[in-house]
């Protein structure tokens, strides 16, 4: 098994991936870039010497604006220090870059390929409602051709259209992609049967209020090394029963989580 930073290291290789693919991300990535503490002093190295990603990120976060101009003034004499400070981004965020720049290179990510098994023996799609979102859309979406309807949650809108497409060429009847996240769930309470997640984004409890509001089931996938899943305790506390999952092609067991609104 690699580690993730051996996965990373490979993506930039597979990506081509450089630190001006930064200006290719969306907003809501652009705010965790900006956001994340341990970055903050490699990313005011970086913005320093990259004045277009710095108006991107500007004009992606308007209210961040003074504390990315105070970053960015950073001084920093040494051209190999800012190099270094850039390779060190584009590392920390292969993950992102790569799904921007090459949503169909991203879509061969092993992960992302996990044994559908899990939902069709528990469920008769023909006759389930599913939500998607999270990571690793683009991957189950094919595998939702029978069920009896699928929304998927995509805020960014170049994945969103990549979707509807994938969606429209794998022959997915019934799909419909909504331009928002699993904070923010457009749907009426209990719209579907089952809500599939891999990973429950930043703020878990919020994601899965809204979750549990328009779903009678959900399970959360942790099949990405570097993914936003909360630890276990989170998942106990709310009522979640651990299980595991098969990702192909690999055949490497990771786990999983389902709740049901019927053991409530």
């Amino acid at each position: 098994m690699f580690s993730v930073l051996d996965t990373c290291a490979r993506f930039i290789l597979l990506g081509k991936l450089v630190f001006d693919d930064f200006g290719l991300l969306d907003p809501i990535t652009v705010r965790r870039v900006c956001t994340d503490l341990p970055t903050q002093k490699i990313l005011g190295k970086a913005l320093n010497n990259a004045p277009n990603i710095l108006l991107h990120f500007i004009h992606s976060c308007p209210d961040l604006e003074k504390n990315l101009v105070e970053l960015a003034d950073t001084r920093c004499s040494d051209p190999a220090e800012t190099c270094k400070a850039k390779q060190e981004l584009v590392h920390s965020f292969a993950f992102e870059l790569l799904r921007e720049k090459a949503p169909a290179l991203y879509d061969a990510l092993p992960w992302h390929d996990w044994d559908f098994s899990i939902v069709t023996d528990k469920f008769r799609l023909w006759r389930t409602k599913l939500l998607l979102c999270g990571e690793g859309t683009t991957v189950t979406i094919e595998k939702c051709r029978r069920t009896a309807g699928v929304y998927v949650l995509e805020p960014v809108e170049i994945i969103a259209r990549y979707l509807e497409k994938k969606g429209g060429l794998e022959k997915v009847k019934r799909l419909k992609v909504l331009r928002s996240s699993s904070e923010n769930i457009p749907l009426g309470p209990n719209s579907v049967e089952l809500a599939i997640a891999d990973s429950v984004g930043e703020n878990p409890d919020k994601a899965f209020k809204e979750l549990a509001r328009v779903s009678s089931n959900i399970l959360v996938l942790c099949t990405r090394p570097e993914g936003l899943c909360p630890p276990v305790k989170w998942f106990c506390e709310h009522g979640f029963t651990q299980d595991s999952v098969r990702v192909n092609p690999t055949g490497a067991a990771l786990p999983c989580w389902w709740f049901s609104k019927s053991l409530d």
